[in-house]
């Protein structure tokens, strides 16, 4: 099998690079062979992965920066039967890594992954829209959810934060503005789960997050039960409360106690469809999409192979 690293060593305002240095110093003292892919802007990495992944050879993907890396990566997998997939987390937020339970570092993943030939395989989501469609490891959403992630890709509050390990307190900060400042939207929703299909109409949509992974934005817990090889995803949906109690209602989301709380409602899916009167921000693993009228939320089971 062949090994293949994609690396972003401009995560977490370039301390990455401090990783990857730990990480070659390992593949040189182990006699590694591999091939290694430096990605230097938006979409390299989908790029790398769609080459590594092509050849219909069974491969390692190496994958290391963030959750947006891992995200562009998993974009380019183009045969996921012959992918053995390994995130290396380097990033201020790292959701998809502690959403799958990876314990330790880079380097100790690393280690563990090119040690074993056995993998676990985990869901994946999908969310089409106007024009296209993406996969996502963590999850995708709309509103003040996706509004905040747009936000945090160029924050200079981000880059400062980050220079302390603080990054991930920037989604908290920026959601706190954009609970008073997004427009909200009605929505008609259309979700499959089980075989059945349920129809449903909603006023005043804040945000919608479909999770595949428990937490979001730096560790914040939208569905604490989630699982990602449940085999369906979950969707935290909030909507018709006033911006007040919306903000009010933060500290519980945070602490993973806002289950049953007034305007915030759990719903698992297979497939969710949702279309508003007003396009909202849409955004996957916190990469930005667009702003859309109609998306669609689908889980892809067990469809992708992670050691580590």
């Amino acid at each position: 099998m062949k090994n293949y690293f994609i690396v972003n060593k401009a995560s977490r305002t370039g301390k990455a690079a401090e990783t990857w240095n730990r990480i070659e110093e390992y593949l040189k003292n182990n006699k590694v062979e591999y091939q290694v892919h430096f990605t230097e802007g938006a979409g390299d990495a989908t790029e790398f992965a769609k080459a590594a992944t092509s050849t219909g050879e069974q491969v390692g993907l190496f994958v290391m920066g963030g959750d947006g890396t891992l995200n562009e990566a998993l974009n380019g997998i183009t045969d996921f039967v012959n992918t053995i997939y390994t995130p290396l987390p380097s990033g201020s937020a790292n959701d998809f890594v502690s959403g799958i339970g990876l314990q330790g570092d880079a380097v100790e993943i690393l280690d563990r992954a090119l040690k074993t030939e056995e993998y676990k395989t985990y869901d994946i989501g999908k969310v089409i829209y106007d024009g296209g469609e993406r996969l996502f490891e963590v999850s995708a959403g709309i509103g003040v959810d996706a509004y905040v992630c747009l936000q945090a890709l160029d924050s200079k509050l981000k880059k400062f934060l980050n220079r302390f390990g603080l990054g991930q307190a920037t989604y908290g900060l920026l959601t706190v503005g954009d609970i008073f400042t997004m427009p909200f939207a009605d929505s008609e929703i259309t979700l499959w789960y089980k075989g059945e299909m349920k129809e449903s109409k909603v006023k005043g949509t804040i945000f919608a997050a479909a999770m595949n992974c428990k937490a979001e934005g730096g560790g914040i817990p939208m569905v604490p039960f989630a699982k990602p090889d449940s085999g369906y995803l979950t969707a935290f949906h909030a909507h018709d409360i006033s911006r007040l109690k919306c903000l009010c209602l933060l500290p519980y989301l945070v602490a993973g106690k806002h289950g049953g709380k007034s305007g915030f409602e759990f719903l698992n899916f297979d497939k969710m469809k949702i279309k508003m009167d007003t396009p909202m921000c849409v955004h996957a693993d916190g990469e930005h999409l667009g702003f859309f009228e109609e998306i669609c939320f689908e889980c892809l089971p067990q469809a992708l192979k992670i050691r580590g």
